[in-house]
């Protein structure tokens, strides 16, 4: 409370001051227009303080001006009501303003016409008269006691003259003296003697003796002392031979000087008044316009302060109301007073804080929302299954990692878009899209479930995909739901294992007759070797070695059986690939080798736990491959590039085997790792079933497939691991 009133008198006083000022103004006015001895000193004061006044409401006002520009340019609230409660204040007030300052013009013209009244010149014109009488009377006076003089010294000498000269100082003259024609000093006498030089006529006094024989005028002495001279010609000497002027100064009194001079100065001041009276007119007129002006523009800014206190109310709304538009719902109008706006600025406390709590339920829901979503999100990116949901017209909504890597295509970049639109551009995944695309159409269908299998660079690919309708959300949509697996290393590992049985089993079962067929052949041939004739015993022999030869040849493919079937336990050590893969190569290198074995290793493969001699075999399998399918499909230039390189951002290491043969048939290339398939016209068919289990008992990755520049490629990845599974290969490890 006593902030807001201690607001308040800071906010009325420059107001009070203002209007104080315009008080004084105008009593320095009034006090100007009593007299004409007032006009000019009040008047002045009246000038500077209505110029002062004038100036600061000026840039007052400029200043209002210029910020209600502002705010109406920048369409703020109330800026609109202070344009028009100005132009109402201008209006309302200039209209008396101008009444009283025409009354006012009037009065004041009337007033200055009395100073000049035809009575008060008359007088002051008579004044003058009486006192030139007055004095013209004193002056015949002293003209004719210096005329009584004149007489006395005719016919005298000079020192006869003298005495007659001093006695005639006792008649009250300040000094009288004798001069001869050549206006040189003849007889002096002075009535203070402390004067040793006298006042001489001045050349107007002797001009004035020339034209008649006396003079008689009143001269000034000094800057306040008034005297009358008189003078006369006069002969004197023996028998009046000699001619001369005679002089006397009469001092005037005081009171007499004072008095001449009182009405003298009155009645110049009344001239000089007289003739200045429609300046004088002119002058209080300028006067009253700045009184109206300052009048007006105190009424102007009667206006701003008025406006400023009406719309303060409404400006605090509207910043309130602009405050909740952006957000800000913490946002509580002031309420001071009990009226009509104080009850709006509780209404808007209350609705904001209805708002406020609304939105703080709202914003704890959006939380609870957000951490299930979030806890979705991490679901969904953590699932082995890829998972793609729809909505009603088949825009892809939500993809998880996991769909991308198994399609193989960045789907996350085609969210918001069609599936069938994203899948139609994408030919490898047209199986998928024919799959999907009728069950999809079924709006609110049953669950469905379906094998896929796509083509991909390194095989077939097998997925088991999934469908299901979602519930109707909030605004009324349907969408569906895709999820899909890929089993393609699941089935294989299965076709793998089932392979591993039946090789188990058929090497049990194979190998254990190969024995009494080999010895029953080989006893039977001893046995009858001395009982049939030559041609029958060569037959004989050629059976039985038959019989031997492709026993053996049943026995290595019983131990290739075994190999595959068996799972040994492995032997890591630390190995340089680098080396192991030279020290193949090695065996390979024979001078007549029609085939060039190139090597392209990377000095940065580490080193390696593996099991050295089951990568030797591997390494054994795929140089005797390439080179095989090179012997039995000639080319030019025949070459098998074996190249290494360690890859710094997935931590691996890869191992490639590329020939420029005649590739992998197309049909193959699916099947190319399963056990009997092969298109070569000789051999098990087991060394990539083999090669295949080696990589995966490393937990590496093997894929193949053709070379742009022709030839097949068959390239494996092992993982370094962890800090302590790789190891920097030492100069004595490297050979």
């Amino acid at each position: 409370m006593a902030d807001s009133l201690k607001s308040r008198v800071w906010q009325w006083l420059p107001v009070a001051l203002i209007f104080l000022l315009l008080l004084a103004s105008l009593s320095l006015l009034n006090m100007a227009t009593i007299g004409p001895e007032n006009a000019a000193r009040y008047g002045n004061w009246h000038f500077y303080l209505s110029a002062f006044i004038l100036l600061l409401l000026t840039l007052i006002i400029l200043g209002n001006l210029v910020r209600v520009f502002y705010q109406w340019r920048t369409h703020q609230a109330g800026s609109r009501f202070t344009l028009r409660l100005m132009s109402s204040f201008l209006v309302l007030s200039l209209l008396p303003v101008l009444v009283v300052s025409l009354f006012s013009i009037n009065l004041i013209g009337e007033r200055i016409d009395r100073w000049f009244s035809v009575s008060v010149e008359r007088a002051l014109d008579d004044s003058i008269e009486l006192s030139e009488i007055a004095l013209n009377t004193r002056n015949r006076q002293h003209l004719a006691e210096l005329e009584r003089l004149k007489l006395a010294i005719a016919g005298l000498d000079r020192q006869s003259i003298a005495p007659l000269l001093e006695q005639f100082l006792l008649l009250g003259a300040r000094e009288v003296f004798l001069l001869d024609n050549s206006n040189n000093m003849v007889v002096l006498a002075l009535a203070d003697n402390s004067a040793l030089i006298p006042r001489l006529p001045d050349r107007g006094v002797f001009q004035a003796l020339k034209l008649r024989d006396y003079y008689a005028k009143l001269e000034p002495i000094g800057t306040k002392v008034v005297s009358s001279r008189v003078a006369m010609r006069v002969r004197y000497g023996l028998e009046n031979q000699q001619e001369g002027i005679l002089t006397a100064l009469f001092p005037i009194s005081e009171r007499e000087q004072s008095l001449a001079n009182s009405v003298g100065s009155a009645r110049n001041e009344y001239k000089q008044l007289n003739f200045q009276r429609n300046a004088t007119k002119d002058a209080f007129r300028l006067m009253i316009v700045v009184i109206m002006v300052l009048t007006v523009l105190f009424a102007l800014w009667a206006a701003f302060i008025f406006s400023r206190r009406l719309t303060r109310p409404v400006r605090t709304l509207v910043e309130g109301t602009l405050a909740v538009a952006a957000g800000d719902l913490q946002k509580k109008l002031p309420v001071s007073e009990k009226d009509d706006f104080s009850l709006l600025a509780r209404s808007f406390n209350t609705m904001t804080k209805r708002l406020s709590d609304a939105q703080q339920e709202r914003e704890q829901t959006r939380r609870q929302l957000q951490q299930e979503h979030d806890y979705l999100h991490v679901v969904l990116e953590h699932l082995s299954s890829g998972v793609i949901t729809l909505d009603e017209a088949g825009v892809i909504r939500r993809v998880n990692s996991a769909a991308g890597s198994i399609l193989r295509h960045p789907l996350l970049a085609y969210v918001g878009k069609p599936l069938a639109e994203v899948l139609s551009d994408m030919p490898a995944l047209h199986p998928f899209l024919q799959v999907v695309q009728p069950r999809l159409a079924v709006q609110g269908g049953a669950e469905w479930q379906s094998e896929i299998t796509l083509a991909t660079e390194s095989g077939r690919q097998l997925l088991v995909c999934r469908g299901a309708p979602l519930p109707v959300d909030a605004t009324g949509q349907r969408g569906s739901v895709l999820v899909f697996d890929d089993v393609t290393d699941l089935i294989q590992a299965e076709h793998d294992a089932a392979w591993g049985e039946v090789a188990r089993r058929l090497a049990h079962e194979i190998k254990n007759p190969l024995t009494p067929i080999q010895l029953s052949a080989e006893r039977l041939a001893r046995k009858l070797a001395g009982e049939l004739g030559e041609d029958s015993a060569s037959f004989l022999k050629r059976m039985t070695n038959t019989i031997v030869q492709q026993v053996d040849n049943l026995k290595l493919m019983v131990n290739a059986f075994s190999e595959y079937a068996r799972a040994p336990a492995l032997h890591l050590q630390r190995v340089d690939l680098n080396v192991l893969v030279q020290e193949v190569v090695e065996l390979y290198r024979v001078n007549d080798s029609k085939v060039a074995l190139k090597l392209e290793l990377d000095s940065a493969v580490p080193v390696l736990k593996l099991d050295m001699n089951r990568i030797r075999q591997l390494l054994v399998n795929l140089i005797k491959n390439a080179l095989e399918a090179l012997e039995e499909n000639p080319v030019a230039n025949p070459r098998v590039i074996l190249r290494t390189a360690y890859h710094a951002d997935t931590k691996q290491v890869s191992l490639c085997v590329h020939d420029n043969g005649p590739g992998i048939p197309a049909e193959l290339l699916p099947r190319l790792f399963e056990p009997y398939v092969t298109s070569k016209h000789k051999g098990t068919g087991l060394g990539l079933a083999i090669v295949k289990k080696i990589v995966e008992e490393h937990a590496g990755h093997l894929t193949a497939r053709n070379h742009e520049s022709g030839g097949a490629m068959l390239s494996i990845r092992f993982s370094t691991g962890s800090l302590e599974d790789t190891l920097t290969p030492t100069p004595k490890e490297q050979g």
